[in-house]
């Protein structure tokens, strides 16, 4: 009897870390209360001003937000995977009609407008790398194609939109002016440490597996 009510019994639920519980709600009051004084009632300790835009948010909020979000997601995200996918598309959905609003309806508050791609890449790179990271490692070996085509698609456009820059002034790249020494400030942390740290991952996944078929 108990036998059988243990195996029908329901699997007790994570408790929740505390990151979840107590430092992201904390993260969000502290974030509603700097823009609510800093917008509303001009609390100058916040260091929000009414002049300060979207663009100047972003820079502040971007990478906690990823980083508070990978914990959960890479937690919940077999349990919740349709409500993460509707989560990710909303967030998309929301990007894309605020960069068309803020470059083609010069909607002023989102302070896009005059913003080029090197501006893009310097506010989104590391954030992009670092939640692209943990869905590599967990899907490389299966998706390995999907992964060797995806980039081998971003390095042709990436090749493409540097010469345009350069050679043909495409002015909306903001790459004129910019030397070698931008380009290392701007790719050496987001790039060149994933990428030591994926090479570490691997050859030390191949040592567990080298190691697993000598002790069969």
């Amino acid at each position: 009897m108990d036998l059988a009510r243990t195996r029908g019994a329901t699997p007790r639920p994570e408790p929740l870390s505390p990151l979840i519980k107590w430092v992201l709600p904390g993260g969000v009051v502290a974030l509603t209360i700097a823009l609510l004084g800093g917008y509303e009632f001009h609390w100058s300790w916040t260091g929000v001003t009414p002049s300060d835009q979207l663009w100047d948010l972003l820079h502040v909020i971007v990478l906690p937000v990823v980083l508070a979000t990978l914990p959960i997601w890479y937690r919940t995200r077999e349990r919740w995977m349709m409500e993460w996918h509707v989560v990710f598309g909303i967030a998309g959905l929301a990007f894309v009609v605020l960069v068309v609003g803020g470059y083609a309806f010069n909607w002023g508050w989102t302070g896009f407008k005059g913003n080029t791609l090197w501006d893009w890449l310097e506010l989104l790179a590391l954030p992009v790398v670092v939640a692209t990271l943990p869905l590599w490692f967990a899907t490389n070996k299966r998706f390995e194609g999907r992964w060797r085509a995806v980039g081998l698609a971003g390095l042709a456009i990436f090749v493409v939109v540097v010469f345009g820059g350069y050679a043909l002034d495409w002015g909306w790249t903001g790459f004129r002016g910019n030397t070698l020494w931008d380009w290392l400030r701007l790719l050496m942390v987001p790039f060149v440490l994933p990428a030591a740290l994926a090479w570490f991952s691997a050859r030390a996944q191949s040592q567990r597996e080298s190691l697993a078929r000598v002790q069969a």
